[in-house]
This record gives structure tokens, C-alpha cells and sequence, in this order.
């Protein structure tokens, strides 16, 4: 779990279906991360998510240490645009 850290992830179910994330925390529960957007879902209230629903993106990860909303939102935003140009 600790590999995930940082990396960006699409949710593939729930209400947030289809939304890039970063996971920025574990839990004590087993199986579970927490993810933020920077924007929806901030990083002072993140998500908890089930890992199985959840799909990594190969994208540089993030450094733990600027886990800031705007930091995230660039991440996920430059991602977006990359997917876009392809």
C-alpha cells in the first residue's frame, strides 16, 4: 500500500466514478486508502476508498510532502490534458 502513496488513481465505482485522484493516506482498515482531487474532495476531508476500486495511472507520483489541494488539482489537471492531446 505504501507503493500507492502519491500515485494518481481513477475511481471505477461510486459516486465519484471516473474521477482522477491522489491517494494521500492509509487506514488502520485493511484494503483501504484515502484519496483527495484538490477540489470535490479536499486534502483536510479525503476519501476513504476500497483499493479494489481503484485503478492506478502511470503518472510520476506525487511527493508526500506537497500534498496541497492546488498541488494535486495541477497534477490531475496536466494529466487530463495529456489525455486529451493523445
Amino acid at each position: 500500500m505504501n507503493d500507492l502513496l502519491g500515485q494518481l488513481v481513477v475511481s471505477l465505482a461510486g459516486r465519484d466514478k471516473g474521477c482522477v485522484c491522489a491517494v494521500v493516506g492509509k487506514t488502520d482498515d485493511e484494503g483501504y486508502v484515502l484519496i483527495a482531487d484538490g477540489r470535490i474532495r479536499k486534502v483536510e476531508t479525503p476519501k476513504k476508498k476500497k483499493l479494489k476500486h481503484l485503478k492506478p495511472i502511470d503518472w510520476e507520483p506525487l511527493s508526500p510532502d506537497k500534498f496541497t489541494n492546488r498541488f494535486i488539482r495541477e497534477a490531475v489537471n496536466a494529466y487530463k490534458e495529456q489525455q486529451e492531446t493523445i
